[in-house]
């Protein structure tokens, strides 16, 4: 049997000379080119030695010209959407894309038409809104309610937005980004259902769905019986695997007539395809390797969520919901000051870069999200400045 690699998470490895964006980009958005970034959703976890050795491999040969998609890279998602979420998934139901992000916009030009409407449920990550309203479609917010710690749908309005004749596309993200929310069984077939009822087609973006903690389990829109005739799920190794910019992306898609109108959209955009070493990554990361990878890095960040959600928590007047799933912590600073108070002290007093809760759609003002995707030590002491800040 062959011998588990163990992963170190602890030590720190600098990204000077990579053109990361979380750190070219500080001086941009934030004012100062040298706040300790905790915003972009990458980790600064190193991306497993397995999917590097693999990517050198392939380099060793001199040549990089045009690629078929071959069976490997089917294979490879089918094994691990079964394996690792109990998804049974035929070859042909797979699309392949550069992003997720790619995968809504075409989902948008492909599924609507220029005024018509599109779903979603904020706070919720900002192409959502942007990928509907840049190609001339309106949007539905429907806010999430937030109880107890924990975010819920409001399906009265949910229901409301689907009925409406011009509603055409829900866009769901399923676990919840920026909220950690793993939505429960009920929630996704009553979901399913309404969209299903309306002829509403649903965009179930799952690419955090790798990361979920116990006792949580992810539960795929390819399991939700109501919604196969009419979901479209996305998926990358793009937040799992920490390979965000080799652009690997898939879609999954059950009922061969709306496959046939979402394919059509990418030939339109020629964006039907990923670049040589992106299917290279994803064949060796989609792998029992990654697997083992992946339960090694859920232990390390649910620790990591751990510690920071009681340290934050005892903040006055700062609520902390605690995620169920990502690894994102979603801060309500509302009681605090305007948010760009809040945004200015955590900058240039706590020296930290979180992401704005803005970006989120307008439910997600004066909130922050916080990436604990990095090693403890350097975690924690950023988070030991916004207490010392905001105590």
């Amino acid at each position: 049997m062959k011998e588990c690699a163990v992963y170190d998470f602890d030590t720190a490895v600098s990204r000077a000379g990579t053109f990361a964006e979380k750190y070219e980009a500080r001086e941009r958005f934030f004012g100062k080119p040298d706040v300790e970034p905790f915003w972009v959703a990458d980790m600064d976890l190193p991306t497993p030695a397995f999917i590097p050795d693999a990517l050198r491999a392939r380099l060793e040969h001199p040549m990089f010209g045009y690629t078929e998609q071959y069976r490997d890279v089917f294979d490879a998602i089918g094994w691990w959407m079964e394996n690792e979420h109990g998804a049974a998934v035929e070859h042909n139901w797979i699309s392949l894309s550069p992003s997720v992000v790619t995968s809504i916009s075409v989902a948008v030009q492909s599924l609507t038409k220029p005024g018509e409407n599109v779903v979603v449920l904020s706070p919720v990550y900002g192409p959502f809104f942007s990928c509907a309203q840049i190609n001339g479609r309106t949007v539905s917010d429907c806010p999430l309610t937030v109880e107890n710690g924990r975010m819920n749908m409001d399906f009265d309005a949910v229901e409301t937005a689907v009925q409406k004749p011009e509603t055409k596309l829900l866009i769901h993200c399923n676990p919840h980004n920026p909220g950690g929310r793993v939505w429960e069984p009920a929630e996704l077939e009553k979901l399913a259902r309404l969209c299903a009822e309306n002829g509403v087609v649903i965009f179930s973006d799952e690419i955090h769905c790798d990361i979920v903690y116990p006792p949580n389990r992810h539960l795929s829109m390819l399991n939700v019986e109501i919604a196969r005739g009419n979901c479209i799920v996305a998926h990358s190794i793009g937040k799992t695997f920490n390979c965000g910019g080799l652009q690997a992306s898939f879609t999954l898609i059950p009922e061969a007539g709306l496959r046939t109108r979402f394919r059509a959209g990418l030939d339109r955009s020629h964006c039907g395809d990923i670049n040589l070493l992106g299917k290279t990554a994803l064949t060796a990361a989609l792998s029992p390797e990654g697997a083992e990878y992946k339960r090694q890095l859920n232990a390390y960040l649910h620790e990591n969520i751990r510690q920071v959600c009681d340290k934050l928590g005892g903040l006055d007047s700062v609520e902390i919901i605690k995620p169920e799933a990502t690894f994102l912590v979603w801060c309500d600073f509302r009681k605090r000051g305007h948010w760009q108070d809040v945004f200015k002290r955590l900058v240039h007093e706590a020296n930290v870069a979180l992401s704005g809760g803005t970006f989120f759609g307008p439910a997600g003002e004066g909130w922050f999200r916080i990436n604990c995707a990095h090693p403890r030590a350097q975690l924690l002491a950023a988070v030991e400045r916004i207490l010392r800040v905001f105590h």
